[in-house]
């Protein structure tokens, strides 16, 4: 199997993919620090490992999508996001209340 792309991003750069289409897209150890991921349609996308530091989940589609792993991810963040009882999460957020807005 081959390795899968590496993409870093440099230093004081910051990701703005807001309103994006990212269905079913792998973004596993994805670099999202503060990233604008604002109103992306991200369902059944994979974040495993991927770091949410500061990122902004606002409107953010993660209907099935797979966080489990996702480093620096917040109640907060997940507050602002629309998720389902098919997002996967990180086992520190399963345990305690997330507001889950369907919409």
């Amino acid at each position: 199997m081959a390795a899968r792309p590496s993409i870093v991003r440099p230093p004081g750069l910051v990701v703005d993919i807001h309103g994006a289409f990212l269905r079913r897209t792998d973004l596993s150890d994805a670099d999202l620090e503060r990233a604008n991921l604002s109103y992306a349609d991200a369902t059944n996308a994979i974040f495993r490992g991927a770091n949410f530091k500061d990122a902004v989940l606002k409107g953010t589609i993660l209907r099935g999508a797979d966080l489990r792993a996702a480093k620096n991810l917040t109640r907060e963040q997940l507050a602002d996001a629309i998720i389902d009882e098919t997002t996967l999460l990180p086992d520190y957020l399963v345990d305690g209340p997330v507001s889950k807005r369907v919409g």
